[in-house]
């Protein structure tokens, strides 16, 4: 299995190793640079590397968009494990560069220990590049399952004031960069995390039906 993931990984070519190393530096040199006056931990590693994460899924682990979808759909008894092999491997190298800069900011500036971070990057992480691998594999055309989640991420950026009404910040991707004043952030990531396992649901049942 990991073989597979590996060979999955080697498709991505130079350009994801160049691109992902970029944001990693630029993480560590903004924790250099970045004064009180940001939060930075929720800033970039609930809001930002989520996206990033959801990039890498879209636009290097895209599946039904690619130019041999046809001849693997034709060949493979079921599309769900080589869907999921490329996800693996999408979503494991750019949360591996997010690990990365979570224990470089952490040496710039501590402020937070780094299982709180991974709690505060992986649901929604998980949940935005599960939305575009769903996408993904809907969608012939490339682009589409990338721009879908970032239009999903902006919208709810712009849409925190909203968590007035009660009930909201259980399901809001970005509680913690939205302050959390009740304290049930991690209920929160629960949630969050359960609702990207449903979306697995559906590529599963996407995939039933293409094969």
């Amino acid at each position: 299995m990991m073989g597979r993931v590996a060979r999955e990984a080697q498709i991505f070519g130079i350009n994801f190793w160049i691109v992902s190393a970029a944001v990693g530096a630029a993480t560590i040199a903004v924790s250099l640079l970045a004064g009180d006056l940001l939060d930075f931990y929720p800033a970039i590693f609930e809001v930002v590397y989520p996206f990033f994460a959801a990039i890498v899924v879209g636009e290097w682990g895209k599946t039904r968009s690619d130019g041999n979808f046809d001849l693997v759909a034709a060949q493979c008894k079921s599309l769900f494990p080589w869907v999921l092999r490329r996800y693996t491997a999408a979503f494991g190298g750019a949360s591996l560069f997010a690990v990365l800069s979570m224990a470089g900011a952490s040496m710039a500036r501590y402020e937070l220990p780094l299982g709180e971070l991974l709690a505060m990057y992986f649901p929604p992480a998980f949940f935005l590049s599960s939305l575009c691998a769903l996408l993904g594999l809907l969608c012939r055309q490339e682009h589409i399952a990338t721009l879908a989640c970032g239009v999903v991420w902006l919208v709810l950026l712009f849409t925190r004031s909203l968590l007035r009404f009660p009930g909201l910040e259980y399901i809001y991707l970005f509680i913690r960069f939205a302050g959390d004043q009740n304290k049930i952030w991690l209920w929160n990531k629960g949630i969050v995390s359960l609702a990207g396992l449903f979306l697995w649901g559906g590529i599963y049942w996407a995939c039933k039906r293409m094969g």
